[in-house]
């Protein structure tokens, strides 16, 4: 797949902030992306020599309340200026966007203007308490989420993956404006933060645009916060886990708890790999997919995935299903012979995710978070997109080879008063 021939220009601004613009001619759309690379993850942080302590749930708190400038609601004037907006919370950053058809200039002031002002007060936090929970019960009740976050809990003993990004109840609950002041002051500075924009207008005026507006924001920080990783055993914590939900029909999880890698290119071609890997054995093109079908061994809510970062890896099988001994008796036999499939198959399903690669440039959204996150990874988003190109079935058995699968907890979420089988019992 050739690298797409957009205008790209990068820059670094003198508060240090990190622009990225890309230039896709011929479209009206514009959208503005203001990213800083902190999460749910950082709760523990190292600034210089200091160590510091947060909430869980500070940086997802702390993006619901920024939709406020000098006392007004941030997404009323977008939409004045015929913006829309909106925000994110991950595990390892937040980012605040808009996308427009009309001028960029206003609503792209404004948000430069509102990531970088804090505005709270104790009303405005005590009010957001009440969402907040909400949101968190929301989420709690629904299974497959629920199977997921179990399946962290499980894996992780200290590791804030097995923390849920909107934290704890108990730190919802007690969070104060000095929490919030001090995790934006330390995670929010200009030399933070990266810009990005995708726009079929000139580059150079938006540049101008940018670099005259920042002039107003300087840096205060000397070091950068980094998050702090307690070190995490290889085995996981629960072997075994079940609960009762308000579910039809049971949901079983088999989480393989692994390592992740130290280079941030090495942590990009494993996921590639084992991704592909996973399809080819747990997927349409296996022969058998169809008769597990058919035998109602896994359903359409069913499938595996994986993620490998510099500080965490897993490999993960779930499904909506009854016969959970039978769906468990497949994975394992997966996991312990990590079995072969026609190469022929590999490669169609390659040609599939550099399809999905392509059509995802013309997202803007995608796009632009993509770029982000890339950067502040310490990789090139294009550069990465092409690994799926450059991967041999060959490599791929070796990356797959070289995985521990011996590492593993299982999560049931069963009907209400249904009994679980505990696999030790």
């Amino acid at each position: 797949m050739k690298k797409p021939d957009y205008e790209i220009q990068k820059r670094t601004l003198e508060n240090g902030t990190d622009v990225i613009l890309i230039r896709k001619p011929d479209y009206v759309q514009s959208f503005f992306l203001c990213g800083f690379g902190t999460g749910g993850f950082y709760i523990n942080e190292k600034i210089g020599d200091r160590i510091l302590h947060n909430r869980t749930g500070c940086a997802h708190f702390l993006e619901h309340q920024m939709f406020r400038y000098k006392g007004q609601d941030v997404t009323e004037l977008f939409a004045r200026m015929q913006s829309q907006t909106n925000a994110f919370t991950s595990y390892t950053e937040t980012a605040y966007y808009f996308s427009t058809t009309a001028s960029i200039d206003q609503p792209l002031k404004l948000l430069m203007n509102f990531v970088q002002d804090l505005d709270i007060d104790e009303r405005t936090v005590e009010k957001e308490k009440g969402i907040i929970l909400s949101e968190y019960a929301m989420y709690d009740q629904n299974p497959e989420y629920r199977l997921l976050k179990e399946c962290y809990e499980s894996m992780y003993f200290h590791h804030p993956l097995h923390t849920d990004i909107l934290g704890t109840v108990e730190d919802i609950e007690h969070i104060t404006v000095r929490d919030l002041q001090t995790f934006y002051k330390n995670n929010y500075d200009p030399g933070e933060m990266v810009m990005v924009g995708i726009t079929g207008q000139e580059l150079g005026p938006v540049f101008q645009v940018i670099e005259k507006h920042e002039k107003n924001f300087s840096s205060h920080i000397d070091h950068r916060a980094e998050c702090i990783f307690e070190e995490e055993p290889d085995n996981v914590k629960r072997p075994f886990y079940s609960m009762n939900m308000d579910v039809t029909e049971p949901y079983i999880a088999l989480a393989y708890k692994m390592h992740g890698y130290d280079e941030i290119g090495q942590c990009l071609r494993t996921d590639v790999a084992v991704s592909l890997w996973l399809d080819c054995v747990f997927g349409p093109v296996n022969p058998n997919y169809q008769t597990w079908l058919d035998e109602h061994i896994i359903s359409q809510l069913c499938g595996a995935e994986s993620d490998f970062s510099r500080d965490h890896g897993y490999v993960l099988f779930y499904a909506q299903t009854s016969k959970q001994e039978q769906f468990k008796e497949i994975v394992q036999s997966i996991a312990d012979h990590r079995q072969d499939v026609e190469e022929e198959a590999f490669e169609s399903l390659k040609i599939q995710m550099k399809a999905r690669n392509l059509r995802s440039l013309d997202n803007f959204e995608s796009l632009a978070i993509e770029n982000m996150r890339a950067h502040l990874e310490g990789y090139d988003y294009f550069e990465a997109i092409e690994i799926v190109e450059s991967l041999s079935w060959d490599e791929v058995q070796n990356i797959v080879s070289s995985l521990d699968f011996s590492h593993v907890c299982e999560v049931q979420i069963l009907p209400q008063r249904e009994k679980p089988i505990d696999p030790d019992q």
